[in-house]
Parts: structure tokens; sequence; C-alpha cells
């Protein structure tokens, strides 16, 4: 299983970063996911560690060229991957050509410096059936991996993990479950229910659980 640690709370500052992306070095997890604005301080800080750049970050309510720039930049500085938010205002309009038109655009940015992009879906703002059913419409785009939250609204594990497990149940999309509260029975769950990955807000979280 696929296990990440994030940084990127309101108040992050560089040394959270760093002490993040020593405990992730430490326990040899996949990557680091940080606010694109430090990518550039990161880059090359540990050449063995991956950083995924959160872009739009937690809203996703900017235009899509203030997005492609953030993207750029992100990539130009070391990304290993763009987590990029998908715009929930969309998603409540169930304006499908817009969340089409602006990802393809992202896509294209990322698919051209083999960076992969990886959709944050909110999903405690919609039911499980509006998740689905978008993941099923990313995948008309070849988006087949996403990941179930920023992190930013309060969360419950069962629910974040059953969503999880029905998105990868229904369609042919993989979910990286992004999580702040859980002890390390949650982790032997995810393992039986087959769900790809794991986002821990939290180093300390992690110290206690890996």
């Amino acid at each position: 299983m696929l296990i990440e640690l994030a940084c990127y709370n309101q108040d992050s500052t560089f040394n959270d970063i760093l002490e993040t992306t020593f405990i992730a070095s430490e326990k040899g997890l996949d990557s680091v996911a940080i606010p694109s604005g430090f990518m550039s301080k990161v880059n090359g800080f540990l050449n063995d560690q991956r950083f995924a750049a959160a872009i739009d970050f937690p809203y996703g309510l900017s235009s899509t060229q203030i997005r492609l720039h953030e993207i750029i930049l992100a990539i130009r500085q070391g990304a290993s991957f763009i987590d990029l938010v998908i715009n929930n205002s969309y998603i409540r309009e169930d304006n499908w050509m817009a969340i089409r038109d602006d990802l393809k655009a992202c896509m294209a940015v990322c698919r051209d410096k083999d960076v992969p992009l990886r959709p944050v879906i909110e999903y405690r703002l919609f039911s499980t059936k509006e998740v689905v059913d978008l993941c099923h419409s990313l995948n008309y785009l070849g988006i087949t991996h996403v990941i179930n939250s920023t992190g930013f609204i309060a969360d419950d594990v069962s629910d974040n993990l059953l969503l999880a497990y029905e998105i990868q149940k229904k369609t042919d999309t993989v979910v990286t479950s992004c999580l702040r509260g859980m002890v390390k029975d949650h982790i032997l769950t995810m393992k039986d229910m087959g769900i790809f990955g794991l986002r821990l807000m939290s180093p300390k979280i992690a110290e206690n659980i890996l």
C-alpha cells in the first residue's frame, strides 16, 4: 500500500516541512505532499525523497490559467506529483464541461513533463453517488488515481474508507485516502479492503502507527 505524509496546514512552516520530510525518509514513505510555494526550498534537499505539490489548495476555485501557472512552476522546481483540487463549485453546478476543460489543460502540462496528476475530491461536500459518478467521468479523461480529501474538513475514518472502497469497486479508479486521525488497526483494515493508498496529515501519527 502506498503511504505518504502531508504538511500543508494553514500555519505550516518550512521547519515543519523539513521535520515531515525527515520522518517520511526515515519511514521509507512514498512521498511528501507540501504547498507548491515550498517546492523551490525542498528541491534537492533529500535526493531520494519525492514531493507532491498541492495545487490550488484547499478550495480549487482559481481560474485554469492560475492553476496552470502554479503547476508549471511546481514541476520546474522538482515536483514528482501534482495534486490538484477539483473545482468544487463546478461539481455542485454539475458543470462537467468546465471540469473537463480545466483538467484536460492541466493534464496536458503534466503529461508533457511526465509528471502524474492526481485530482483531489473533497468528498465530504458531496454524496457517494456524486463522487462515484465524478470518478466515472474522470476515467473517460484517462484519470485513474484520485485523493479523496484535502484533509481540511473534519472527517470520519469509517466514512472515508467506505467511500474509497466504493470508488474502487465501482470505477476504474484507485484511491489514496487522506486521513488525520487514525490508529494502527486502520492500516490493516485498509489493506483488507484493498484501498490503494494512505495520506497521513500528521507526522506524529506516522511515528505512532508505522
